[in-house]
């Protein structure tokens, strides 16, 4: 046995564990009978910052992914008034900082090929600053006969802008899976 065929299956490995780019946080009432939910419908967000009411193509194809997603595993949409629970969805996306320090004298890491002739390591090495966009997508799932929350995923990410539509669509399908992948409670240990 050669030493590429013992390097593929840990090429694989390493490629599959990078590919979620989304990090996920989930709460959910105790006392509720989630196995009682058959049915949904679509309530109305409240959020001054919410990022989906100023961008109503994203929207839709935010609502058409949890859509799918939702009746793939046997929920059935129906009128408001009979729907065992309401789904509300919104967004908020924060600019955030970056700030990697290279290190230098006394670092832990030494760029070997930068050495100017000013002696730029005797100023204590490099520091790169950059600036990205956080969104966060939010998933509310509401008791319709209470009016209570009792199921909310969150799912964090790096925002990147796509212009190309089905790049688009994959994002929103990874986010949206990777949170409700954990819904209803329990569920996670099946979807994985």
């Amino acid at each position: 046995m050669n030493r590429f065929s013992l390097l593929i299956p840990l090429l694989v490995v390493y490629f599959l564990s990078g590919c979620s780019t989304v990090s996920v946080n989930y709460d959910y009432d105790n006392k509720a009978d989630f196995s009682a939910i058959h049915t949904y419908n679509w309530g109305q967000a409240n959020g001054a910052d919410d990022e989906l009411a100023k961008n109503q193509l994203l929207k839709n194809r935010i609502v058409d992914s949890i859509d799918r997603y939702l009746q793939s595993r046997g929920y059935r949409m129906v009128d408001s008034a009979q729907a065992d629970v309401l789904v509300v969805t919104q967004a908020v996306v924060k600019e955030k900082m970056r700030v990697t320090n290279w290190g230098g004298p006394g670092g832990y890491y030494r760029d070997p090929w930068y050495d100017p002739w000013w002696g730029g390591s005797a100023y204590g090495g490099r520091v790169d600053v950059g600036y990205y966009q956080e969104g966060t997508l939010v998933i509310d799932i509401v008791d319709n006969a209470k009016k209570e929350l009792i199921w909310r995923g969150l799912g964090t990410g790096i925002v990147s802008r796509q212009s190309d539509q089905e790049k688009q669509r994959a994002a929103i399908d990874e986010y949206v899976q990777e949170i409700l992948n954990h819904f209803p409670p329990g569920n996670e240990k099946k979807s994985k």
